[in-house]
């Protein structure tokens, strides 16, 4: 059985329909346009259709608009939402570069503080080689002196053999004796002090050393967090320009969107003063029938 005028119409205004439901809100904004505007069109020209075949048509063709005029403005809604997002993940952003920026500057502070303690340890390094040698002149100078006593020995002996004859000689020798003694004793004590003095310079040397160390491998682990906050500083600088141009794309994108709704307004206002006018040209019509008709009906 053929189908008629009206269940064909009905029937081709279910597959817009249909498309509409499966538009993708991901899709380009454009493109997604151009399928709203061509889903528009079938819909006016199936609106005017409808309203030739009956009233009832005419309501869904009407009903369809205002749910295509509601898919428009949900998806002007979503892209608004977006861009809210975009901006604040912008704020975001900007205050982790800011803290990086921060931790980077306290960083290099700390680099120019231990630099500076190892240039203030460097002079303490120097006063070490200096008792070094000041110990090696005490022993030389203890030698010298032992040599002499050795070497008095002799004369003590000799001036004992011949006390007789110098006593007087004797009693100097034995008083110069008694003279380098207390000179050996202070000599020996001053070289207990030294090597006292050498012992805690060796111990503070490998303090010094140790600290050092461990300045140089604070200094490397500084250089490497350094290197490390100055590539992640470079990534957020790259995602910011990033975030910059899609928000400019989007904000193109709103303007476009914009435009297209305002002239799909527009051109919905102008289909609802056609339907409106085919309504009345349609109740006049089927006035003017019925009272044909009744003339018609009077006459027989």
């Amino acid at each position: 059985m053929p189908k008629s005028r009206k269940q064909r119409t009905s029937g081709n205004r279910r597959k817009p329909s249909t498309r509409r439901r499966r538009i993708n809100l991901d899709l380009p904004v454009i493109p997604l346009l151009e399928s709203m505007e061509e889903s528009v069109d079938e819909l006016a020209m199936l609106q005017v259709s409808s309203v030739m075949d009956s009233s009832r048509s005419q309501m869904d063709d009407y009903a369809d608009v205002s749910r295509e005029r509601s898919s428009i403005i949900s998806i002007v809604k979503g892209l608004e939402e977006q861009v809210d997002t975009a901006f604040k993940l912008k704020g975001v952003l900007e205050a982790e570069l800011d803290a990086a920026q921060n931790q980077l500057a306290e960083e290099l502070a700390d680099r120019a503080k231990l630099e500076e303690q190892v240039k203030s340890l460097q002079p303490q390094a120097a006063l070490v080689d200096q008792l070094r040698e000041d110990i090696t002149f005490a022993e030389e100078e203890r030698n010298k002196y032992a040599n002499l006593l050795a070497d008095t020995q002799p004369q003590l002996e000799s001036v004992t053999k011949e006390r007789d004859a110098l006593a007087q000689e004797v009693v100097s020798v034995k008083t110069h004796a008694q003279k380098l003694d207390g000179e050996k004793v202070a000599l020996e004590a001053q070289v207990m002090n030294l090597k006292d003095r050498v012992t805690d310079m060796n111990r503070l040397y490998a303090e010094l050393d140790k600290v050092t160390k461990d300045l140089r491998k604070k200094l490397t682990s500084s250089d490497k967090r350094s290197a490390h906050l100055s590539l992640q500083l470079e990534e957020q600088q790259a995602a910011n320009r990033e975030l910059i141009e899609a928000k400019a794309r989007l904000d193109s994108d709103i303007q476009t969107l914009r435009t297209n709704h305002k002239a799909a307004k527009n051109e919905l206002k102008m289909f609802q003063k056609a339907l409106r006018d085919i309504r009345s040209e349609a109740a006049r019509s089927s006035g003017r029938v019925r009272r044909r008709y009744l003339k018609s009906k009077n006459k027989r």
